[in-house]
Parts: C-alpha cells; sequence; structure tokens
C-alpha cells in the first residue's frame, strides 16, 4: 500500500520541484551556469524516474530522482558549463604552385560540412570546434597530398559536446583525387563546384548526405555503405561512373533528368532506393535477383529476362544509348527499389 501511494505521490513532487526551480531561474536566483548545466544533464532525471517507476532496490532508501537531482546540483558545482572552453582550430594551405592534388578526410564523430571553399586561392580552409581536434598534413609541391585526422581524445569532461564541428573547404581551382572515411558523426558532403578526378567515400557508422559535382569532364565515385544513412544527389550534367557498395543502413540514390550517369550496385542488408526522373532515357539491367524484394517503377517496362533478373527501359531509351544505365551486379537481403 505504501508502494503504490509513493508512485503516486511522485509526479505532483516533480511537478512542485519543477516550478519551484523555474521560478528560481526566472528571478535570477540560480545562476546561468546551472542552467546550462542542468539542460545538458537533465536526461538524468529520467534515469531517476524511470528507476523509481521500476521500483528498482534503492541505496539507503532514498529516491533515485533525489539522486539524480543531487548529482546535477554538483555537476553544476564542480564542472565547468557545457560548451565553456570549446577549442577553435583554425587552418588554411593556399594552392600555391600546386596543378593537383590528392586529398584524404579521415573524419570523427563531430558533425562535418565538407564543401567547395569559397576562395579560390585555398586548397584547404578548415575550422575545427571542440574535441576531437584535427591534424593536417601536407606534402608535395605541384601534386600535393593532404591528409586531415582526428587528433587523440582530449581531457574529461568532454565539455565542448554540442557544440563540435568540422567545416572543411576544398579548393575549386584545381583536380581533386579524394578520398572521404566516414566516422560516427553525421557528415555533410556538398561537392558541387569541385573538379573531381576521384571519390572514394567510405559511410560508417555516422549519417552522410552526399551532393556530386556536376561536372561535364567524367569522373568516377565510389561509395562503400556501412551502418549510417547515406543519401546521395546527382545534378544535372554530371559524367559520371559510381560503383554504390551498400551496407547494413538505408540508402537513397537521386539521378539526374540530363546527363551521362553509370551506376553498378552491389547491395547488402539495408533498404536501397534510386530515384529516376520522369522522361529520362534510363536502362535497368539486374544481374543477381539476392533474397530481398525488387521493386520496378512502372514506366521502365522489361526487355528481357524473368523473374527478378533482366533489363528494363524507359521509353525514351529504346533503340538508343541510355543517359541513366543502373546496373544490379549483386543483390543482398535488402530491398531493392527503383522509382
Amino acid at each position: 500500500m505504501r508502494q503504490r501511494r509513493s508512485r503516486r505521490d511522485l509526479l505532483p513532487v516533480l511537478l512542485i520541484a519543477g516550478g519551484v526551480l523555474w521560478l528560481l531561474f526566472q528571478t535570477g536566483f540560480v545562476p546561468p551556469r546551472a542552467l546550462s548545466t542542468l539542460a545538458f544533464y537533465w536526461p538524468l532525471l529520467l534515469i531517476g524516474v524511470g528507476l523509481d517507476l521500476l521500483r528498482a532496490r534503492r541505496p539507503w532508501t532514498v529516491p533515485y530522482t533525489g539522486l539524480a537531482v543531487l548529482v546535477v546540483v554538483l555537476a553544476a558545482i564542480v564542472l565547468p558549463p557545457p560548451g565553456a572552453g570549446t577549442s577553435l582550430t583554425r587552418f588554411r594551405e593556399p594552392v600555391d604552385a600546386a596543378r593537383a592534388a590528392s586529398v584524404r578526410l579521415e573524419l570523427s564523430s563531430a558533425p562535418t560540412h565538407v564543401f567547395a571553399a569559397p576562395d579560390g586561392a585555398a586548397l584547404l580552409d578548415a575550422e575545427i570546434r571542440g574535441r576531437p581536434a584535427a591534424t593536417f598534413d601536407v606534402r608535395g609541391g605541384r601534386d600535393k597530398t593532404v591528409t586531415v585526422r582526428a587528433r587523440d581524445r582530449g581531457p574529461w569532461p568532454p565539455t565542448s559536446i554540442g557544440t563540435r564541428r568540422w567545416d572543411l573547404g576544398l579548393g575549386r581551382s584545381l583536380p581533386l583525387d579524394l578520398t572521404v572515411d566516414g566516422g560516427s558523426g553525421a557528415a555533410t558532403l556538398d561537392l558541387d563546384g569541385l573538379q573531381l578526378t576521384a571519390l572514394r567515400t567510405d559511410v560508417g557508422s555516422g549519417s552522410v548526405t552526399l551532393s556530386l559535382p556536376g561536372q561535364v569532364e567524367r569522373y568516377r565515385a565510389r561509395v562503400d555503405g556501412g551502418s549510417g544513412a547515406a543519401r546521395i544527389a546527382v545534378p544535372s550534367g554530371a559524367s559520371l561512373e559510381l560503383a554504390l557498395d551498400t551496407g547494413s543502413g538505408p540508402t537513397q540514390l537521386t539521378l539526374p533528368p540530363s546527363g551521362r550517369v553509370v551506376v553498378t550496385l552491389r547491395s547488402g542488408s539495408g533498404p536501397v532506393t534510386i530515384d529516376v526522373p520522369d522522361g529520362a532515357a534510363a536502362r535497368l539491367e539486374v544481374r543477381d535477383d539476392g533474397s530481398g524484394p525488387l521493386r520496378v517503377a512502372s514506366f521502365l517496362t522489361r526487355r528481357s529476362g524473368s523473374g527478378d533478373t533482366g533489363v528494363w527501359e524507359s521509353g525514351g531509351a529504346t533503340g538508343a544509348p541510355a543517359d541513366l544505365l543502373i546496373t544490379v551486379a549483386s543483390a543482398g537481403s535488402g530491398s531493392i527499389t527503383i522509382r
């Protein structure tokens, strides 16, 4: 009976405590330092409430919610506010006499944005906020090699969590051979405007949003999927050979209405969706049906084969070379949707 009543009284107690804290913040009695700490460590309160509702065994008969409040208060007193002392590193490598460059980016757990640098004289213009920091290795003269990788973790506590970010601007004035090794953080690779000769991307465990260049000069790209989600967009006018090896994460590829794009797909356990624009001259060749389902859009007409293998073409590709050629070289257990 007492246990039922304690559970029933828990919500009013939490409401009263929340109201008192809110009034203290509103009146300025509690310093902003404690407010930022509470905003950062508040999930501990949820854990405490959950343990109390489960009636887990309590040490010293103290409710877990009370222990969680005590930990948050001690953190506000002892630890610096989240985001305090966030490190900022800037690095700039000029093009100088370089005529071509090989760039390797080994990403970390921090959110990352890779883009074409607005400064045409810069080969790499980087800004690293928070931990982990990055190291930069530059070699060569006319053919430069640039490597960016995460440095060892910083000291505890990781007060820069929430303010971490990598912004990496790449030179648009010279041909680039680019390799991106994904980490656990989300990555946005906005590569339109770059002059790529080749691209290799490993998705990793973090999500990746990849916008490829729409350059007329033909180049090759390879995307190796991981457990993170991948969204890939090819702009109009691109001339590209894309090798797409997916993993367990979902993958979405958006093809352009114009250009010359050849896609070779080797799918894994994650679902794959390929968007083909209406009216495009497209050809689909499925050589391996795998164990996952295949869904083909109605505007693609089967020309040969049976079951989930064969050749499909759109009306614009009949009797003419296709602008969009999609080949499913091998299929795994994940679904493949062409729409």
